[in-house]
């Protein structure tokens, strides 16, 4: 039942849209839960909704999953260098935090597609996107920048190269499919 609705919408909606809406959707659950429990099941069931829509291609998967170990990481660096902290001491990024990142990935080949090839728009994207959405996730959250004036600063120059870096990685991973289905 859930199925045949979702094929509805997205025959009236492009899947672009509804990709960006259901990632917004699912961006706000997650964070305003700050769960380790919930979070996880809300990014499970925004990518159960994701492949009902768009379907599972194993170059997507890949992706998804590529993007998710790099998020881990990059989220391990910035709590280890102190660009966040939890109630002003060093700590491990969330769970919650964590279950972002595929969220986003599901984003890179849909909502975000007009900016493949667009790299010098994907850059002010990135720096006033990271930086807009860490300051709105923090100002909800137990999670602090370790300095309100510099770590918006930091965050936006650090996804002026992450987010057309995720692009590339999207565009590889497009042609690749291309390559397979020959």
């Amino acid at each position: 039942m859930v199925s045949i609705r979702l094929m509805r919408a997205r025959a009236l909606v492009p899947t672009s849209v509804l990709n960006g809406v259901l990632f917004n959707v699912t961006w706000f659950c997650i964070v305003a839960s700050e769960s380790g429990v919930f979070a996880p099941l809300f990014a499970a069931l925004h990518l159960a909704i994701h492949f009902t829509l768009v379907g599972a291609r194993r170059e997507e998967v890949a992706l998804i999953a590529m993007v998710t170990v790099l998020g881990f990481a990059l989220d391990h660096l910035l709590f280890r260098l102190g660009v966040f902290t939890v109630g002003g001491e060093l700590a491990s990024p969330p769970l919650w935090m964590t279950s972002l990142w595929p969220v986003l990935s599901t984003t890179v080949l849909h909502a975000f597609s007009f900016l493949h090839g667009r790299y010098v728009l994907a850059v002010l994207f990135g720096a006033l996107g990271g930086a807009l959405s860490y300051t709105a996730g923090t100002s909800l959250t137990a999670v602090e920048f370790f300095d309100p004036a510099k770590g918006p600063l930091v965050l936006g120059l650090i996804w002026a190269v992450v987010f057309p870096l995720l692009l590339v990685m999207g565009a590889r991973c497009t042609q690749r499919e291309a390559i397979r289905r020959g």
